[in-house]
This record gives structure tokens, C-alpha cells and sequence, in this order.
């Protein structure tokens, strides 16, 4: 029996971890594993490939770890491989968390009987016995069950400049893509979401003289990161969520917000002062937040645990509530969810007051003239840059975006193998994890996680529920090839 995994980052050494875990050591002797990568990014995945160390991870190191049964696996890592003084509430280079999952990996490697092929998956076939057909650019291999996990989706383009010269349109590896003439060179970095800041802190690193402009439409950032502290969930839980849903119980936004409410409130939170007066990306707004990092940390720390029941309750609401959600609470829900570590809010807030950088809001478009940019704001303004930098992410929406999406995807979809979902990325059922073609049949043998999965996981694509989504959707691989051979 063969399984094909196709990406090796956080998802793919997820389902690597749990294979190891699941089956019995007769089965991984007797199961071949086919991983099909990028060797660029093997053992890392886009977010944490190598690159400049001053490219931070969000998120706290004590929140992060590649195995679920082990919360403290990566600040252990970091005390025997890198440093033994305390890891807590600190933000450590990407490209650390990016060793510490190599090492994992290759750790489950030498558990598994594999085969890997550095090859580019270019399309992948459903054959009529059940199995699929894999095709790389190089060759053809079979298997019983596939795991997609490709990672990222394609970047945006929002104002079509790719080709031009001097426009970056994926910046990451920064100190790959980043190439600047000294001095003076004025820099537009589109977007003002962690990218943006991720690619302020590289110029301001390696270019000091660089001018750079932030542009976007609303002109906001994320909120800044709080002092979360350790908090145990009452009622938004994925236990108590489990059980609503299996008596039947119907799943609304009144719901979901009187659960959130009662939440905080047995936190002593007064969620409407904070969701008045925090989070609400602007230079004032990112000075409030440092000003009341307690009662934010806490705030954001209920979010954080509140992520495994998200799925759960995103995909029981009708559409109609979804839509509600978004249009009320989406775009400040986002920016408290990804915040900014502190020590980048600090740098941020203090450039902008020097006059080193600058915040255009109202963007409108791009254009390329001659050797400069010319960047137009909705009330008329005109901007100049030498250097274009995209931080606007990766798009979403498949339907609209299939141009700049991979072969393999662009050939899944136009064949309705998998189907493009609503809110982002394909259709799958959740919690298996299988993915849901045309005919709106469920296809078991076929898994796919991450970013992929968007829309049916609200927009979560963390390393914890990539764990968690692979522990499942091993699970119920294992179970349905059981079914199978019985």
C-alpha cells in the first residue's frame, strides 16, 4: 500500500508525526510513504524557510510546537540548540522554528518507510479501482490515499504588475528577493499586514537609507501583541461545542456570541471597552494597545484557545450568518487575531514620528511609467516609488485567481476534482479532512490541510490546528483503508 504525500512544511511533517504515532510497526514496515517536495523548502514550508533572522514569528515561542502531546517541544529545542536563558513570551526568528521542524522531520523519517522525490506535481489523476494516479514532471506513481499539503496559496496581484521591473511580487525568501541600489531608492510596500512589517524591518536592516512608503486602503494595522498569560476556557470549548453539535443543537451567531461574551466575562473582560478601544490598528490605536497590554494579552490569550472550536462553528453557520460576521466583526477580529509583537510596534511607532517612514491610506492604483511607479489614492493624490514590494498575501478566492494558482491546483479545479469553497481555498469535510469534488461526493483517500482549507477553518492556518487537522485526518485515513481491505 502506498500513501502520497505532496509538500513537506508544517502540514506535511504533521502527517508524518501522526503516521508514526497511528500505525502499529507492522503497518509502517509494510506501508510505503511517497513524499513528492520542493527541495527549497523541505522540512520547512514557505513561512519558515531559510532567511534573514530579523524576520520575527508572531507568536509567543512557548505557544508554538510541532507536536500537540508535547506543548513545550520547541522551547526545549531552543534551550539545547540555541540559547538556555528563559524562551518565555519572547519572538524568535522564523527561520529557527524552520531548523527545529527539519530536525523533527528527519527524526520521523527514519520511523517511516519512505520515498522522496523532488519532483513538481503537475496533475493528479482519479483512477476507477479507488487509487489516484500522481504526475510529476518527471514521472508517474500510484497510490492508495493522498495528502495534499502544499502549503500557501498564490499571491495576490491586486493591480496586475507582475513582470515589471522593480515590482517583488512574492517577497519571501526577503534576502533572496530583496534586491536594492543603495541609498536613496523611495519603496512602496503595499499592504500593511505582518508581511509588510516583516519586509520594513529587512530594508531598514540592509538599506537604512531606503525611503519607505506603507500603502493600503484603510491605512491599519494588526493590534499589538498583549501579555497573554495562561487561561482555562469555561465555555467556548471544543468538548462543550462537540456535544451542542451532537444533540442537535443549532449552531447561531446569538449563540456563538453569548458563549464569547460569557467567556469573557468569567474573565473579568469588559468586551466592549475592549473591542471600543483596542485593536484598532491606527498610530494611536497601536499606542493604546502597548498601554493596556494586560487586559489585551488576556483578551487575545481567549482567542488563541478559542482556534480548535473555530471549524466546528464556522462551517454549522448558515451562510447568511457567516456574511453577518464578516460585515460586523470580520476586519477588527483579524487584526486582534494576528497581532504585532511588541518590540515591532515600538520600532514601527518610532520611525513613523522620526519622518523615517511614512502611511498612505486610500489606495486606489499602480502604475509603471518608464523606469518609476505612480501610485494613485482615492482622492486624487499621486505617489512615486522605485521599488514596488507586494505584502498583500496570498489569495483566497479560486474562482478568481486560478491564473496565478500552481499546475496542480489550476488542473484539480478546471477538472472539479476538488471544488473552490465560498470563503476561501477548496471544499472538505471537516474533521476528516477529505476533500469534496464536483458531484459533491467525498473523496476518503484524498486529504488536504492548511492553507488550502481556508474557508472551511475561517482563515486559520497556525501550526496548532495544522497539528490537530493532521492527527484527524490520519485517523480517518487509517480507518477508511481498513474498511477497505475488510
Amino acid at each position: 500500500m502506498k500513501i502520497g504525500l505532496i509538500g513537506m512544511g508544517v502540514a506535511g511533517i504533521s502527517i508524518l508525526r501522526e503516521l508514526t504515532k497511528q500505525l502499529n510497526e507492522e503497518t509502517k514496515r509494510r506501508v510505503e510513504i511517497v513524499i513528492f517536495t520542493d527541495s527549497e523548502q523541505f522540512g520547512t514550508g514557505f513561512p519558515y524557510q531559510p532567511d534573514d533572522e530579523s524576520l520575527l514569528i508572531n507568536q509567543y515561542t512557548e505557544t508554538m510546537t510541532i507536536d500537540p502531546d508535547e506543548p513545550d517541544d520547541f522551547v526545549d529545542w531552543i534551550s539545547r540548540n540555541k540559547t538556555d536563558r528563559s524562551m518565555y513570551h519572547t519572538h524568535l526568528p522564523r527561520t529557527w522554528f524552520g531548523e527545529y521542524l527539519s530536525q523533527s522531520m528527519n527524526s520521523w523519517l527514519r520511523e517511516l518507510n519512505v520515498l522522496i522525490k523532488y519532483e513538481r506535481v503537475e496533475d493528479i489523476k482519479c483512477l476507477p479501482n479507488g487509487t489516484y494516479s500522481i504526475h510529476t514532471n518527471r514521472s508517474e506513481v500510484i497510490v492508495n490515499s493522498i495528502h495534499l499539503t502544499t502549503g500557501h496559496l498564490a499571491y495576490k496581484d491586486p493591480y496586475q504588475l507582475l513582470g515589471e521591473t522593480g515590482y517583488i511580487y512574492n517577497p519571501y525568501p526577503a534576502k533572496e528577493k530583496i534586491h536594492l541600489q543603495e541609498g536613496k531608492v523611495s519603496v512602496a510596500l503595499v499592504g500593511t499586514g505582518l508581511t509588510a512589517l516583516d519586509m520594513l524591518l529587512y530594508i531598514k536592516k540592509e538599506y537604512p537609507f531606503a525611503d519607505v512608503t506603507f500603502y493600503s486602503k484603510d491605512g491599519l494595522f494588526s493590534s499589538v501583541r498583549g501579555n497573554e498569560t495562561p487561561v482555562k476556557m469555561h465555555y467556548f470549548c471544543q468538548d462543550k461545542v462537540t456535544h451542542l453539535m451532537k444533540e442537535g443543537e443549532g449552531i447561531t451567531l446569538s449563540l456563538v456570541k453569548d458563549w464569547f461574551y460569557k467567556e469573557m466575562n468569567e474573565h473579568g473582560i469588559n468586551v466592549e471597552w475592549v473591542w471600543a478601544n483596542l485593536g484598532k490598528g491606527s498610530l494611536e490605536g497601536m499606542a493604546m494597545d502597548l498601554s493596556y497590554s494586560d487586559v489585551l494579552g488576556e483578551f487575545q490569550s481567549l482567542i488563541r484557545h478559542m482556534r480548535k472550536c473555530y471549524p466546528l462553528i464556522w462551517n454549522a453557520l448558515p451562510d447568511n450568518e457567516k456574511d453577518l460576521f464578516i460585515e460586523k466583526y470580520g476586519k477588527q477580529w483579524q487584526r486582534f487575531k494576528a497581532p504585532i509583537p511588541q518590540k515591532t510596534a515600538h520600532y514601527l511607532i518610532k520611525k513613523i514620528h522620526q519622518g523615517d517612514v511614512s502611511t498612505v491610506k486610500g489606495l486606489k492604483d499602480i502604475n509603471k511609467t518608464g523606469s518609476q511607479f505612480i501610485l494613485e489614492t482615492d482622492a486624487g493624490k499621486r505617489y512615486t516609488a522605485d521599488y514596488v514590494i507586494n505584502c498583500t498575501g496570498q489569495e483566497m478566492d479560486l474562482t478568481r485567481s486560478l491564473p496565478l494558482q500552481d499546475t496542480l491546483l489550476s488542473q484539480l479545479v478546471t477538472r472539479e476534482i476538488v471544488t473552490p469553497h465560498p470563503y476561501g481555498g477548496i471544499t472538505i469535510d471537516y474533521p476528516s479532512m477529505s476533500i469534496v469534488d464536483g458531484q459533491k461526493q467525498i473523496r476518503h483517500a484524498f486529504k488536504a490541510y492548511g492553507q488550502l482549507v481556508s474557508g472551511v477553518q475561517y482563515g486559520n492556518n497556525n501550526v496548532e490546528l495544522i497539528s490537530l487537522s493532521a492527527k484527524y485526518g490520519v485517523r480517518s485515513m487509517i480507518t477508511d483503508l481498513i474498511k477497505t481491505t475488510d
